[in-house]
């Protein structure tokens, strides 16, 4: 009986320090899912950052004969900027009539910041050219900011040749 008085409460120590390590665990456990959750929906953005890029290239491929000559596929950050996503605001010129290859590459410039603005949260993005020897490439740079100011906004880049 003496031996059982001084191993009491012996138990309940373990069990204690058990629980205290299991938390410990399931608390780390609970911080990589909220950090993949954010590098999850980081990539999800960039992933569609690239899609609205790619069919920005496609739509200046489309008007070739203006884009391999001129600069109105040439747009700076700030400019012509859709001011809300919501039907009312859907840029849709060139859709209910003819427009000229001029009109047609601000039809699309609109188009594609009106995109960005409905799927990239604080969005904005600009078209460069830089002219090689083996042509015209075409640079869509957009940048976005999905920490609400508490990191740079990223960027995504897309560059291909006319």
């Amino acid at each position: 009986m003496q031996a059982s008085k001084r191993s009491a409460g012996v138990g309940l120590i373990e069990v204690l320090a058990a629980l205290l390590v299991i938390s410990i665990g399931v608390l780390g456990m609970v911080g990589l899912q909220t950090r993949s959750l954010q590098h999850n929906h980081v990539a999800y953005l960039r992933s569609q950052a690239v899609i609205i890029g790619n069919d920005m290239m496609d739509r200046i491929r489309v008007n070739r004969s203006l884009s391999s000559v001129n600069d109105d596929y040439v747009v700076e950050h700030g400019r012509l900027t859709a001011e809300e996503c919501s039907a009312e605001a859907y840029p849709d010129d060139c859709e209910t009539g003819a427009c000229t290859s001029a009109e047609l590459a601000e039809y699309d410039i609109r188009q594609w910041k009106f995109h960005m603005a409905c799927v990239l949260p604080d969005s904005d993005g600009s078209i460069t050219i830089e002219d090689s020897a083996s042509g015209r490439i075409y640079v869509i740079s957009m940048q976005f900011d999905e920490s609400r100011g508490q990191q740079p906004a990223r960027e995504v880049v897309v560059r291909s040749a006319l």
